[in-house]
């Protein structure tokens, strides 16, 4: 209907054109930003943790110990949260290879299960062997794959059930799938939904509202696209079509 509508009124295809061509140019600038801003921050951050570990080497007390500890601790989160800022700013390259999605989707599920989850946590997967395989950069499919999948382990911490199912998208060309990911958690209120995409947005105490942004640009830069669903207290749906 978008692509119909575009093409009955050319005035809404020009406006759809600046407004890609506003997003480009807020991503160069974002991407101009980032190194200097990392190299910044990084320097004095590296100080600081350096003289609180001499500190914590000279200090026999334990409550200072506690307190050093907490400033480690927490340069080495700033740091990550540059690190992230990085990966979210900076141009992704995509290796693309013919990959058998399916394949990636059962790493992926092995790999949630050797981590630390709640009791009552259930992984499973309905996947379609039917599926082409199709062209995709197979780290950075993983990479939005575990964090979807963290986050809605995430969001059931007394357990629940995470599910993984595949299929192919009828009517949309003969290579083109669709991964389904939903968790039973405390789901998302639509208020928040409408930003979850967007970055440095979380909901988390202690989150950096930059992965599933990150998520969201690795599969653009695939030529698909991540679209979310929630009900609070229901749990959360991903679809993400390649």
């Amino acid at each position: 209907l978008k692509r119909v509508f575009k093409y009955m009124f050319p005035k809404y295809r020009e406006i759809d054109f600046l407004d890609e061509e506003v997003e480009r140019g807020k991503a160069a600038l974002l991407e101009e930003m980032a190194t200097g801003l990392a190299h910044e921050i990084r320097n004095p951050l590296g100080s600081i943790k350096g003289a609180a570990q001499y500190l914590k080497s000279e200090e026999d007390g334990d409550r200072n110990g506690k307190l050093l500890d907490v400033i480690i601790e927490e340069t080495d989160r700033l740091d990550g949260v540059m690190s992230r800022f990085l990966n979210y700013a900076n141009p992704y390259s995509v290796n693309a290879d013919i990959q058998d999605i399916n394949r990636i989707v059962e790493k992926v599920i092995a790999l949630l299960k050797t981590k630390s989850i709640p009791d009552n946590t259930v992984i499973d997967k309905s996947l379609d062997y039917e599926i082409p395989n199709i062209r995709v950069d197979g780290e950075q499919i993983m990479q939005v794959l575990m964090n979807v999948g963290l986050n809605g382990i995430e969001a059931m911490p007394d357990g629940g059930r995470l599910s993984f199912a595949t299929a192919k998208i009828m009517g949309d060309g003969d290579r083109s799938v669709e991964i389904i990911i939903s968790d039973t958690g405390c789901g998302v209120n639509r208020k928040d939904l409408s930003g979850i995409f967007k970055p440095f947005f979380t909901t988390k105490p202690k989150g950096t509202g930059l992965g599933l942004s990150i998520c969201s640009r690795i599969i653009r830069n695939h030529g698909g696209r991540i679209d979310v669903e929630s009900e609070p207290g229901m749990g959360t749906t991903f679809f993400i079509r390649l």
